[in-house]
């Protein structure tokens, strides 16, 4: 009778310490977040936007997106850095904040490539050389550079910040060509891009995702893109390798972090639905209306991957001369 009873008694204690361990174990177990360190509406933005309700079903929790930009992405990912590493708080950037920050913000207390851990590349896409053809009436970019040259210092291009890819494409296109222009700095895609349609600002290296749309209304005119073959959204706009630049072949691309402490069975929970995910030809198919592509590094490449790819955008930042800000 005492044994049984111990027995009945042990069984009974092991039915209630099972759920609380199973709840302990399993995550998430509450809602996530995924940080854009830019401006709503830019490509950082609409990309992981495209994935956070699928990913929320795949993962069983709502993942909610914040905005917090300022500082070429540093704003944000410092936040995420130094914040829990629980797994419930990820970034959502780009290789430029890996391969390019480090230059602008040397900071002992913050280096991107120590304090994060890349879980999952997203996408990649070309830039878009745009400029208003009611202000710049040209129509490629060899009329660009023969009217830059005639106002000198006069050109002003917009970027998103010191850094991003129309900083860096922007500097590029002067050190080869020999043009001078003012960088004036928006804090994302979006703000940039409507200046450009205002006519306060001459041109803008934009990511195609946000100009595609623009461009087929004639509010602002493709020059040339940056990748490495024409997109099939815009075939009629060239390549800068075609304009005579064969330098400009850089495809930007996007990725997830969380911060490097972050527990190894989390991040192949998160791994796991961020994969899941972006199997879905629906996303592929949704990127590729805006001209951008599904970038799947497998995870056994992904490291190496991310290295080869930061060494190479830091050798062009340093090419151009980027300096700590």
């Amino acid at each position: 009778m005492n044994i049984s009873r111990r027995a009945v008694m042990a069984a009974g204690l092991g039915l209630l310490a099972t759920p609380k361990l199973a709840r302990a174990q399993t995550f998430p177990v509450r809602p996530l977040k995924m940080v854009v360190p830019f401006a709503a509406g830019g490509p950082t933005d609409f990309i992981i936007r495209l994935l956070v309700d699928p990913l929320a079903g795949n993962l069983g929790q709502s993942v909610v997106v914040e905005n917090r930009a300022g500082a070429a992405g540093n704003l944000g990912a410092v936040a995420v850095a130094q914040g829990d590493a629980d797994g419930y708080t990820m970034l959502h950037s780009t290789v430029a904040m890996l391969a390019v920050n480090p230059i602008l913000y040397p900071a002992p207390s913050f280096n991107p490539m120590r304090d994060f851990n890349t879980i999952a590349t997203t996408a990649s896409l070309p830039n878009v050389l745009v400029v208003n053809p009611k202000v710049t009436d040209v129509s490629s970019v060899a009329d660009l550079i023969t009217f830059a040259k005639s106002k000198p210092g006069g050109l002003t291009y917009a970027t998103f910040g010191a850094g991003s890819s129309p900083h860096i494409l922007g500097a590029m296109f002067q050190k080869l060509t020999g043009i001078e222009a003012v960088p004036v700095p928006y804090r994302g895609s979006a703000p940039a891009l409507t200046d450009v349609i205002g006519g306060r600002v001459d041109m803008l290296f934009d990511s195609i995702t946000t100009s595609t749309e623009q461009i087929n209304a004639g509010t602002v005119r493709a020059l040339a893109v940056t990748s490495a073959e024409r997109v099939s959204q815009q075939p009629n706009v060239p390549t800068m390798k075609e304009a005579g630049f064969a330098g400009f072949d850089l495809t930007f691309w996007f990725s997830v972090q969380v911060p490097a402490a972050t527990p190894e069975a989390t991040v192949a929970r998160l791994q796991s639905a961020l994969y899941d995910t972006m199997a879905q030809q629906s996303f592929a198919d949704a990127l590729q209306l805006r001209g951008a592509e599904r970038l799947v590094v497998p995870r056994a490449e992904l490291k190496d991957y991310v290295a080869r790819e930061s060494e190479r955008w830091t050798r062009v930042a340093n090419e151009i001369g980027l300096k700590p800000l």
